[in-house]
């Protein structure tokens, strides 16, 4: 018999067992990660009726001004948009009106990293996911909550979601994209000495800019650079209006080492000992994962420093031997698309709860 069950709480050790293939979903990511959903913490475990388990992580959603690209109103009614894509077609779900009691408080199942696949072993199974959802949602009725919602679903994991969410009468629509830059070359000498396009000359071209200006691209350990780390990231967030929490960056870089370890690689632009921008990756899965970016003021003075430190430095560092893929996340597509990357569409999933 088919079951769901409901916590408030993220439990390691159960998610484990669904054994997530993607980084992002990993269940010493989300420990860390799940604190970046704003709301309280929300973990779905359901079982089908052939003891097959699947499961979704997230958060109860209720501020009206909480972080956009995690809020089902900011993202569905802000104007301007937040990612066009979700507006093309006309609002989702017009029915319900556009006030933030429309879409809040809010069940939103996605691991923080902008990915809402279902894992599990039942995951590509529509009517186990449609089983699931309903419990959901009905555990959201009982606690008064507005909609029940799944954002940031890869084409695979849409093509699940899709039906069983139109099967309990809900919209799904498209929403974004990841860019992901596939390693089609072994080393940096392939690279640049390979083929020249404009691109690449391009790419050289900056980066002798940099060092004219006395930059170096290099690859350290985030353990070296901490406090750097920290206030580029705080610098970063400064300079786009987002509220900066310096103790729960720390915190949050701190558990990321002590986490990941040498898994964690910090490429950055530094100038006389100084660190002008960043980007931290974890490498998991044969996959190099951005999860931690920053500039200092001096570094966005300092003409492409931050595509340096983003973008070329694990071109120049990174080898096909370990690593088969960067994924830079969603947002920027345009820029991302620019330098190499190409695009992965995904899309959300919204079932009212009234």
């Amino acid at each position: 018999m088919a079951r769901t069950e409901i916590l408030n709480t993220f439990d390691a050790g159960r998610w484990d067992q669904l054994r997530p293939a993607a980084a992002v979903q990993s269940a010493r990511w989300i420990d860390i990660m799940l604190s970046r959903l704003p709301g309280d913490p929300l973990m779905v475990l359901h079982e089908d009726d052939d003891g097959l388990a699947l499961g979704f992580t997230g958060a109860v959603v209720r501020d009206t001004d909480a972080y956009e690209a995690y809020n089902p109103w900011t993202l569905l009614r802000a104007n301007p948009d937040v990612f066009p894509a979700a507006h093309i077609d006309g609002p989702v779900a017009p029915h319900l009106g556009d006030e933030p009691t429309a879409m809040l408080p809010a069940a939103l199942l996605v691991a923080p990293g902008y990915l809402g696949d279902p894992v599990g072993p039942a995951s590509g199974r529509p009517d186990a996911v449609r089983d699931c959802l309903a419990a959901v949602r009905d555990h959201a009725r009982m606690a008064g909550l507005a909609t029940v919602c799944v954002f940031y679903t890869t084409p695979s994991g849409s093509a699940v979601l899709d039906p069983a969410v139109a099967a309990l009468g809900g919209a799904s629509f498209d929403l974004t994209a990841r860019s992901v830059l596939e390693l089609e070359w072994s080393d940096w000498v392939e690279y640049h000495s390979g083929p020249r396009n404009r691109r690449r000359a391009e790419i050289l071209r900056q980066l002798r800019r940099l060092a004219d200006a006395g930059c170096k691209v290099v690859q350290e350990d985030p353990r070296s650079r901490f406090g750097e780390v920290v206030a580029s990231r705080c610098s970063l967030l400064r300079h786009y209006g987002q509220p900066v929490d310096d103790a729960g960056e720390r915190r949050r870089l701190q558990s990321l080492i002590d986490t990941f370890g040498d898994d964690l690689v910090l490429f950055g632009v530094v100038r006389e000992g100084r660190l002008l921008a960043q980007a931290v990756f974890v490498a998991q899965c044969r996959t190099l994962q951005n999860v931690y970016a920053g500039t200092t003021d001096e570094g966005r003075e300092t003409p492409y420093a931050h595509l340096a430190a983003t973008y070329y430095a694990p071109l120049i560092h990174v080898t096909a031997k370990e690593i088969d893929r960067i994924d830079y996340g969603v947002g920027h597509e345009a820029t991302k698309r620019l330098h190499g990357c190409h695009t992965v569409p995904l899309r959300g999933h919204l079932l009212p709860v009234g």
